[in-house]
């Protein structure tokens, strides 16, 4: 939206920051009326005189904390109404949460790019124009009833479908869900018996049931991963939220109490009240038998639809807990005799309908709704579709076909950025994302963030899938040698070979676990999870090389206490300890040595390396050093220890990881190198 088209907004920054004041004031100030103060207690003094059109707040300022102040302008009547964005450095759900709950309206992290800054305000300062719009010409309309009362009904239905559609077309997988349930609910209310009037009332509120989620995150709704417990609350509050918008509308008998409780259940442990039985109104009972029937008999981005008959377990199964079981018996007893049957197409239709109808300006309402979903679709440094669409793609392509999902990782980006600047960094994530785009026939690929990119090659056996990832790699690694910023990055990928029966975040796991089995093994490489049958060929390593090798500094890096390199900077630290006051140390590598079978499972490999790592810390000393070296070994230096102390040590660290994992199957080892080099080695 153009600043012509609507009155000059004003924003109050309230931060005890200057610089962040100062750099607000310069991305914003061309187009927008810029308030400051620099704590919450100015801020509050501000709000006195002036009501701005929008509040961005620092969360953490001396004295009143932004979470203080917000609190203040939700208690306040008049600025109750003001949206509230907070501005934050913590990356905790913890804080979102806390801040949705109070009522703020959205995050931005700081430290804030100008580009992102100006793009998200001027989004809720055009929803929030487009809104206050919509409220004043419902007003005017509302003020109209007595005089044209048929007429104004008429608009009100249409502008309830709308909305309805409105918040279905958040997600392409829910679209037309309102409607639907508002149908199989009328169809259940007319097979009870329920009068005319009391029916279309229940229409109305059935398709008004999930407003409340115009106010949770698309972020939230749309993920295609199984929800966090902090994410499951904030979709939770679609029913509070939607109570909020719908409580003042004495238009639709029901609509409030349906938004709050059709996700109360039966026998009590639903929300938002926990209420039971008939303390919960007929009309919410109903809807959330429909709600629920609708819901598993749509596709979904993270399954597909039930079929007929695990719908119908799933339906008996919660009789008596989650639904009525009268009311449930009957619906079955519909579902039985067809009744149902029509309800999709009926519903496609009358979504057609009361589109064409909408006025002007709830057309724009929907249409901004639908811009906000397809905005940061392309992530402008490499080109690849952005986290959330992208997530999105995959999981739909998933359904769709066999292939291979890719868990990629730009190593070494935070030390290009750190040493050469992020211009640099930025280099690395162009090049990596045109290769993939160039190689990406087929496929579909993202930036989840940072470092680090997701890929499905459809239809790929696993040769094709090493043919492309290696094609991926040797392209970067030649490009990138060319440019001396770069130099020093590389790629690491977990692969996971999948079908259209596998769950998102389940392959997603699995890849993130073969993604650090590569980590472990030094980077710079690709590995398909469960293929772990080479492991063992790293359990014979000579250690007087492996010494030689730490002498040299090598590029590996570990994941425990210090990484390899810090590892082999201690040993030459050490060894001059050595050599000026005599004091003598040991280099251990235990090896965990992997079973006979042709595959190993990455899950229960981790278990036994994770409880290997707790005997060793448990057993050694704080003078002791302890690095990961590989998968499956790890590195220990023993300061002031003999020869005659080692079996007693490593008996120690063994008989604790055997109490720790509970069996044999990855039964430990060890070799012993004198930092002395005295080639008084030992083998056990």
């Amino acid at each position: 939206m153009s600043e012509a088209s609507r009155p000059q907004a004003t924003i109050l920054v309230v931060d005890d920051e200057s610089v962040n004041r100062i750099l607000v004031r310069k991305s914003l100030g061309d187009e927008y009326k810029i308030l400051e103060a620099c704590s919450g207690d100015e801020a509050l003094k501000v709000l006195q005189e002036i009501k701005p059109d929008l509040i961005l707040l620092d969360v953490h300022m001396p004295g009143m904390s932004g979470h203080d102040v917000i609190r203040e302008i939700k208690a306040n009547k008049i600025t109750e109404d003001i949206p509230v964005v907070l501005l934050t450095s913590d990356g905790d759900r913890e804080t979102e949460l806390m801040g949705l709950k109070e009522g703020a309206y959205d995050f931005i992290m700081k430290p804030c790019r100008a580009d992102i800054l100006i793009q998200r305000i001027s989004r809720i300062i055009d929803y929030q124009f487009l809104r206050k719009n919509l409220e004043e010409e419902v007003a005017r309309q509302t003020a109209k009833a007595e005089e044209r009362s048929k007429k104004i009904e008429l608009m009100s239905l249409q502008t309830v479908q709308t909305l309805a559609n409105a918040i279905d077309a958040k997600d392409q997988y829910t679209n037309g869900h309102s409607t639907r349930v508002s149908q199989y609910a009328m169809i259940l209310a007319e097979a009870l018996g329920w009068d005319e009037e009391r029916v279309d009332n229940l229409r109305y509120a059935a398709l008004l049931h999930d407003i409340g989620k115009i106010g949770v995150p698309d972020a939230i709704l749309n993920t295609p991963k199984k929800l966090k417990a902090n994410e499951f609350e904030a979709i939770k509050t679609h029913t509070s939220i939607g109570c909020e918008i719908l409580k003042n509308n004495t238009m639709i008998v029901g609509a409030v109490d349906v938004a709050l409780r059709h996700h109360e259940r039966f026998d009590g442990t639903g929300y938002p009240g926990g209420i039971a039985g008939d303390s919960i109104s007929e009309e919410a009972r109903i809807v959330a038998i429909a709600d629920a029937y609708d819901a598993m008999c749509s596709r979904r981005i993270y399954r597909k639809a039930f079929s007929p008959e695990r719908v119908r377990e799933e339906l008996i199964n919660g009789r008596g807990g989650q639904f009525d079981p009268y009311f449930l018996d009957v619906f079955l007893n519909l579902i039985d005799n067809g009744m149902l049957e029509q309800v999709a197409l009926q519903a496609g239709q009358t979504t057609m309908e009361s589109i064409e109808n909408t006025s002007a300006l709830l057309q724009k309402v929907m249409e901004s709704f639908v811009a906000q979903n397809s905005a940061d679709e392309i992530d402008v440094i490499t080109g690849l579709l952005g986290r959330n669409i992208g997530e999105r793609a995959i999981a739909e392509a998933m359904q769709e076909g066999s292939g291979c999902f890719v868990f990629f990782d730009v190593d070494n980006l935070k030390k290009i950025n750190d040493i050469m600047g992020h211009n640099a960094g930025d280099k690395a994530l162009k090049l990596f994302g045109d290769i993939v785009l160039a190689n990406g026939r087929n496929s579909v690929a993202c930036r989840l963030g940072g470092d680090e990119f997701l890929m499905f090659l459809k239809d790929a056996d696993k040769e094709k899938a090493k043919t492309v990832i290696n094609k991926i790699f040797n392209e970067y690694i030649e490009a990138k040698m060319k440019d001396p910023e770069i130099s020093v990055s590389s790629l690491s990928a977990g692969l996971v070979m999948c079908s259209p029966e596998d769950i998102y975040v389940d392959v997603f796991s699995k890849a993130d676990k073969a993604l650090y089995h590569v980590k472990q093994n030094g980077k710079a490489d690709f590995y398909f999870y469960q293929d772990t049958q080479d492991e063992n060929k790293r359990g014979g390593v000579d250690i007087e090389k492996l010494v030689e090798g730490i002498k040299n500094s090598g590029s590996y890096e570990g994941a425990m206490d210090v990484e390899f390199r810090q590892f082999a900077k201690l040993y030459e630290y050490i060894a001059n300890l050595q050599n000026r006051y005599k004091h003598s140390f040991r280099l251990s590598l235990i090896t965990l040595k992997m079973p006979d079978e042709s595959h190993t499972f990455l899950d229960e490999l981790e278990h036994s390396m994770y409880c290997m790592e707790q005997s060793i810390r448990l057993t050694i000393r704080n003078v002791d050093i302890v690095t990961r070296y590989s998968s499956v070994q790890f590195l220990v230096l023993l300061f002031e220890v003999g020869n005659e102390d080692i079996a007693g040590i490593m008996d120690r660290i063994f008989n604790g990881y055997y109490k720790m994992v509970g069996n044999t199957r990855y039964a430990p080892s060890y070799t012993i190198a004198d930092m002395q080099m005295d080639n008084e080695e030992s083998d056990k």
